[in-house]
């Protein structure tokens, strides 16, 4: 019952975080500035900021995300009572989130825009960092009242001028049960790690996946959303 939970909690949080804000336009961002503030339109403000080398060429790049004032959006999720599932609608209030990555000009001041995302940065607390060459995006929400709390991290890579997403490692805890996987496409290989919180001994379980082509940003969109195996979403 207990992964069942955690199941339904996760799709929930996936939901929240993938539903389009249908009806909601975004701005769309220059291509080029020569600080952070000239990319940022008029009424949106920087909630998160990370430089650092994303395509190895020892200039620091940017990442960083912008919200706007405000918009409402409405959602749907699918909760477990008992062995049913029960699709609910709740409406809450999410600002507008666009990730932007830009990377820095060789020999010049400039910065060039190779990443609007309008989807990736919604709804949860989050945090971005440039580091060893990957953007990291580190997503976190707790339910005090469920005592049930998520942290998840997406690791992307820059290729072929491109955002790849390379690995993905969250970790669940729900009423004392946790559950813990690294999913690394490089490797096509899955850790999973289920059992009671704080036990001396966890279940570990790898599995060889089936071959998955890894998404860039573009392509993933938002979190919560990718079906990889049972009980897996990222």
């Amino acid at each position: 019952m207990r992964p069942l939970l955690i199941l339904a909690l996760t799709l929930k949080l996936g939901l929240v975080l993938g539903q389009p804000l249908i009806g909601i336009e975004f701005p769309v961002i220059k291509n080029e500035g020569q600080t952070m503030e000239s990319f940022i339109p008029e009424c949106w403000t920087v909630v998160d900021s990370t430089k650092g080398d994303l395509n190895g060429d020892n200039e620091l790049d940017i990442a960083f995300a912008i919200k706007s004032k405000d918009s409402l959006t409405s959602y749907s999720f699918i909760e477990f009572e008992g062995e049913q599932r029960v699709h609910k609608m709740e409406v809450e209030k999410y600002p507008r989130s666009i990730l932007i990555v830009a990377l820095k000009q060789p020999g010049g001041n400039n910065f060039s825009l190779i990443e609007q995302s309008n989807s990736i940065i919604s709804g949860l607390a989050s945090k971005i960092q440039i580091d060893n060459r990957l953007l990291k995006i580190e997503y976190h929400s707790d339910n005090m009242e469920r005592n049930f709390s998520n942290n998840t991290k997406y690791f992307f890579s820059y290729q072929n001028e491109q955002l790849v997403l390379i690995k993905v490692k969250r970790f669940e805890l729900y009423a004392g049960w946790t559950q813990h996987f690294i999913l690394d496409f490089s490797s096509q290989k899955l850790e999973l790690t289920k059992g009671k919180l704080n036990a001396e001994k966890q279940n570990i379980i790898w599995k060889n996946l089936e071959p998955i082509q890894p998404k860039t940003m573009r392509d993933f969109e938002s979190p919560y959303r990718w079906y990889i195996t049972e009980g897996i979403y990222i």
